[in-house]
């Protein structure tokens, strides 16, 4: 039996879905196991990952603007359906809200289960806004009903899609790499220079709007010789990061690394920021993966008050909340963390990164996956830290 994974990308740094994949392949739990995506120039349409995990990529046509979204999510729509239709599915995963009607109408054909993994809180992601926001959440609406189980990756998510919708077979899987020793690196010293014994506060990932880019700027020129900041990543706002680096001494635009090279550029730094705008609700529940990273290679993190990762630091101790994304706020953050104790922080990050682990949340995707299938359980275990069910 087949178990495929639907998400509209070509699948190049999708870590999440790929995580999820290589967990169910160790499980035994499918015969084959395919990420669907879309086709791409220059891409084959057919990726070996490793025994029984293979991407295929799938063409959709289609234009410019709202009308040319939805043509080409149809048209991919209709060649993941021809392709799959008569395919012998025991599990159809949708990775998004643009593929549940598909993943409805072949769960329907085919008597396959549906899980619904939502990366994020579909309907209200920084810039849905009119017609597509309209019709994303008449979708969703009409739709989730339909969902076997449904993936969450945070429990401010979990909670606004249980009161929403009255869901109750929900899971937390949080985004957290698998359980390593990261060691000590020094790419960003022999990369830039940056006096010996100056701390490294590091931002990670996309730099667009809504990750608090200009503020962090913005605060560390104003602790100019006091701290560096290394903007590591790539997006809209990448080019305007590099000029800064070039304008101010102290901070340092580096470009995205492969998935696998992450961390061992985070253990580069000293300090880990996360710094997210509420300007969506999508943004203000989110638990980015780079806090979960960060405390891999036991870096203590500034984040900015949204709700669950705010949480998240004070509960488990392993950094400072800054009072708000401004960049007076993010300042006295980071001076605020220069002043903690360093060995009290280290063990807090040691036991944190033990609990949040993708080895903690694999086992509460055993037991989701065992559960939808009908399978006899084992003993969850660990469920309860990785996040657990309701």
């Amino acid at each position: 039996m087949i178990n495929i994974h639907l998400y509209p990308s070509a699948f190049l740094n999708e870590s999440r879905i790929l995580r999820e994949a290589r967990s169910l392949a160790r499980l035994g739990l499918f015969e084959r196991i395919e990420l669907v995506g879309t086709g791409q120039e220059q891409l084959p349409a057919e990726t070996q990952v490793q025994d029984g995990v293979r991407i295929v990529r799938l063409a959709g046509h289609g234009g410019h603007g709202l009308a040319g979204k939805l043509a080409r999510t149809g048209g991919w729509s209709r060649a993941v359906y021809q392709r799959y239709r008569h395919r012998p599915l025991a599990c159809i995963n949708c990775h998004s809200i643009a593929t549940l009607p598909v993943g409805v109408l072949l769960k329907r054909r085919t008597g396959a289960r549906l899980v619904y993994d939502a990366h994020e809180l579909e309907t209200e992601t920084n810039g849905l806004s009119g017609l597509r926001k309209f019709l994303t959440r008449q979708a969703e609406s009409l739709l989730i009903g339909q969902a076997d189980h449904c993936i969450f990756v945070g429990r401010a998510i979990q909670a606004w899609y249980a009161r929403a919708y009255g869901l109750r077979n929900t899971t937390v899987l949080y985004n957290c790499p698998p359980r390593r020793e990261a060691q000590p690196t020094d790419h960003f010293r022999r990369a830039f220079p940056i006096p010996p014994g100056m701390p490294i506060f590091l931002y990670q990932g996309l730099i667009g709007e809504g990750r608090g880019i200009l503020q962090l700027v913005a605060a560390f020129s104003a602790l100019a010789g006091r701290a560096a900041l290394v903007v590591m990543g790539y997006g809209a706002l990448a080019g305007w990061a590099a000029e800064q680096a070039r304008r101010h001494p102290d901070i340092h635009f580096h470009p995205a690394v492969a998935p696998d090279r992450v961390l061992e550029h985070t253990a580069a730094a000293d300090f880990g920021l996360s710094v997210i705008e509420p300007t969506s609700l999508s943004y203000e529940y989110c638990m980015p993966n780079k806090l979960f990273e960060y405390v891999m290679a036991r870096k203590p993190v500034l984040v900015s008050p949204t709700a669950e990762q705010s949480e998240f630091v004070r509960r488990q101790q392993v950094g400072e909340v800054a009072a708000d994304t401004s960049p007076a706020a993010i300042r006295d953050g980071a001076l605020r963390l220069l002043g903690r104790d360093p060995q009290a922080l280290q063990a807090a990050l040691a036991r944190t990164a033990e609990l949040y682990c993708w080895e903690t949340q694999e086992t509460a995707l055993a037991a989701l996956y065992r559960d939808v299938l009908g399978m006899p359980g084992r003993p969850g275990g660990l469920a309860a830290a990785a996040g657990g069910a309701t």
